[in-house]
């Protein structure tokens, strides 16, 4: 599920893709763009993340019908699922898992932190900004300490948002 506001913007988002699936045309697909921009929008409105919605092209336009599109984050991608509603275009979306997004600011703090703590300098970290919170989900920071670039590999240990970093030498 998208959360508490899930029903208003699918509401929000079937219509527009009924507008947009039927304009103009009798054909017998459905226009998955309209719907890739529709997932797209509920979940920046929903949870402030922006993404890259991918929907296979080729859907027969049907009640029942059930597909899967991917809502791809800077790293890691959340797997949508939506259901034709009617014969006219209309779907609902969802996820029976909830969309998590990594507290980067968290991840950055803790870096600076280690590298205070341990080698008494001062840094500027950069991170991916939209990560999935998910176990196994891998990606890279680096820390800029006087100039110089270092690396490290981060790693999320749970789903609970908990990492495990190290520096690369």
């Amino acid at each position: 599920m998208f959360g508490q506001r899930r029903a208003s913007s699918l509401i929000v988002s079937c219509l527009l893709v009924l507008l947009l699936g039927g304009c103009g045309s009798h054909t017998q697909t459905l226009d998955t763009a309209a719907i890739e921009r529709a997932i797209a929008q509920s979940i920046l409105a929903e949870h402030n993340a922006r993404t890259h919605v991918e929907c296979p092209r080729e859907v027969r336009r049907e009640a029942g019908v059930i597909f899967r599109c991917t809502a791809r984050l800077d790293v890691g991608a959340y797997p949508v699922l939506v259901t034709e509603t009617n014969d006219g275009g209309r779907v609902s979306y969802e996820n029976s898992s909830r969309l998590v997004v990594l507290d980067i600011a968290k991840i950055r703090q803790a870096i600076g932190a280690s590298i205070l703590r341990q080698r008494h300098l001062r840094s500027t970290v950069a991170c991916p900004a939209q990560v999935l919170q998910q176990a196994g989900v891998r990606f890279t920071c680096t820390a800029m300490v006087n100039g110089r670039a270092y690396p490290f590999d981060v790693t999320e240990i749970d789903a609970d948002g908990h990492v495990r970093y190290l520096g690369r030498r």
